[in-house]
């Protein structure tokens, strides 16, 4: 900030004295600590004081590249907790952050680069916290590795023509982190290696388990079964070995609703795959590495879909939000836009796979403008046009307000409409004063408001049918009308669904669950087949 400020001819005497006292104060905490120390080595004192002193204020010695890697060099310890990984994507850049714990005074002039990757920005994102980011137009995946005062940062799927020498050091902690591809929030599925035991690690990726080894593993290591129980079908894996990182280990794979590892006796770990429907399940054994897939049987499918027909209606389906318009913000940093997207395209299978063709505003992590978003519905001279949202509240009410509501375009008449639709219009740039908005509004195709009601009605139904299979206290937060923007262009029927409250902790949890979302998807799927048979 000083060194920015500086450039721009700014006064920067007033931060410059915040850092002077900050860095006093830590030299004081710092001479405590060594005092406490030094009276066991008195020929060294001195020079121990200069030494700690600067090593807690600069705790980070150094960054550099080498080859495909960065390597951060300390003064202090670290630990595993002294590093973080998420990943942003805006537009066409893919950007991958890493938060490192440390200060680094030389983080302005420090310039990194690595062949293959288009910008590394490297800065002190807080006084206690260095941030590198490197943005490139493709994914990258990356792998750490760090001893007692050193981190290195590999990227593994940079072009091959790279020099292979890399930095020795004392491995003692090792973590995988893999940039996902597909996903929009920040990674869940972490791999934590074990390298005293025999398994190594648990992870999914790539729509798989894959348990790896520390020695090689024959087939009388692995027992596999299936069962059924409770109203749901179970595989079963029977790993030998020990794994001492079993409590975090959480796995997700399509198609399967529930994974459950567990140590099961002194020297076994177990892996259930629970589902609801029968699923196939398949799996190889390499010396160091096994790997588990899964995939819905024929009678599965045909279980969870209507047999597929031809029905001569088009539907265009919105998932709200997108991109750096995140929506509403719930626990643990869930997002709107990750719900709205995972619903929308659920429901796109579900609704062709019953004859109905259907276009998606988006199927990516994009932004698309307000007033934009019934554009492609009219071109497409759709018959019904739905925008998939989730709602919040604020967080003194966090805790108190949840349920499922569905909207109709109309000037709004209560407090409550006006909310919610002020909520979801944030993002749309039209002014006009609220009078002008109600004559508007007013002056829209009354009988195309009432088939919306109709059609708003039918799927609040469906949807609520749907979730009380699953969540029997579903609250039933009504069909209204409401003023909202991206239902104004819509030459059709028209609503705006409102999936539940992202801010309502336990809700929240609901709405990230693949199989809820999935639930729901078929809920707003069978208030458009009920819609179509009162109103062909």
């Amino acid at each position: 900030m000083i060194e920015l400020g500086e450039k721009l001819n700014k006064d920067t005497r007033p931060d410059r004295k915040k850092l002077e006292i900050l860095l006093s104060k830590q030299n004081e905490n710092v001479a405590k600590t060594t005092n406490s120390t030094s009276i066991k080595n008195t020929e060294n004192t001195e020079t121990e004081k200069s030494s700690s002193s600067s090593n807690i204020i600069y705790s980070i010695k150094s960054v550099s590249t080498l080859n495909n890697t960065i390597v951060i060099d300390f003064n202090v310890d670290i630990t595993k907790n002294d590093i973080k990984f998420f990943r942003l994507n805006q537009a066409s850049v893919y950007k991958s952050i890493f938060d490192i714990n440390g200060y680094f005074k030389d983080a302005i002039p420090t310039k990194l680069s690595i062949k293959g990757v288009d910008n590394i920005t490297l800065g002190q994102f807080k006084p206690n916290v260095l941030r590198i980011v490197l943005s490139n137009s493709k994914n990258l995946e990356f792998s750490y590795s760090m001893s007692k005062r050193q981190i290195i940062i590999k990227i593994n799927n940079l072009p091959s023509n790279i020099e292979k020498n890399e930095p020795v050091i004392n491995k003692e902690v090792e973590k995988v982190v893999t940039t996902p591809t597909d996903k929009e929030e920040e990674p869940t599925n972490k791999e934590y290696i074990d390298s005293e035991n025999s398994i190594r690690s648990i992870s999914s990726e790539n729509n798989k388990i894959i348990v790896k080894f520390n020695k090689n593993y024959f087939k009388n290591n692995v027992k596999f079964r299936t069962l059924k129980q409770n109203g749901n079908y179970e595989n079963i894996f029977d790993i030998t070995g020990k794994y001492k990182y079993i409590d975090p280990t959480k796995l997700e794979i399509d198609g399967i609703d529930k994974i459950i590892t567990t140590a099961n006796g002194n020297n076994s770990v177990r892996i259930r795959l629970i589902n609801k429907s029968k699923s196939k399940v398949n799996y190889t054994l390499n010396k160091r590495e096994l790997i588990i897939s899964a995939e819905a049987t024929s009678d599965a499918i045909s279980q969870q879909n209507t047999p597929k027909r031809t029905i001569n209606k088009i539907i265009v389906i919105d998932a709200g939000h997108g991109a750096d318009d995140v929506g509403a913000v719930g626990p643990n940093k869930r997002y709107e836009k990750v719900v709205n997207l995972n619903v929308s395209k659920y429901l796109a299978s579900i609704l062709k796979q019953r004859g109905y063709t259907v276009y998606l505003t988006r199927n990516s992590d994009t932004f698309i403008k307000v007033m934009d978003r019934t554009i492609l519905a009219n071109e497409k001279k759709a018959d019904l046009f739905i925008s998939i949202h989730t709602n919040a509240v604020p967080k003194e009410r966090a805790n108190e307000v949840s349920g499922i509501e569905t909207f109709f375009l109309s000037p709004a008449r209560s407090e409550r409409a006006k909310r919610v639709a002020a909520l979801e219009n944030k993002s749309d740039i039209r002014e006009m004063s609220d009078s002008s908005k109600d004559v508007f509004l007013e002056s829209l195709n009354r009988p195309r408001i009432t088939a919306s009601h109709k059609f708003a009605i039918d799927v609040q139904a469906g949807l609520l049918q749907a979730a009380r299979t699953k969540y029997k206290d579903t609250n039933d937060s009504g069909v209204r009308e409401g003023p909202f923007w991206v239902l104004v262009g819509a030459q059709m029927p028209s609503i705006l669904v409102e999936l539940g409250y992202i801010s309502h902790k336990e809700e929240s949890r609901r709405l990230y669950d693949k199989s809820y979302q999935q639930l729901l998807a078929n809920g707003i799927a069978n208030g458009v087949d009920s819609y179509f048979s009162k109103n062909p």
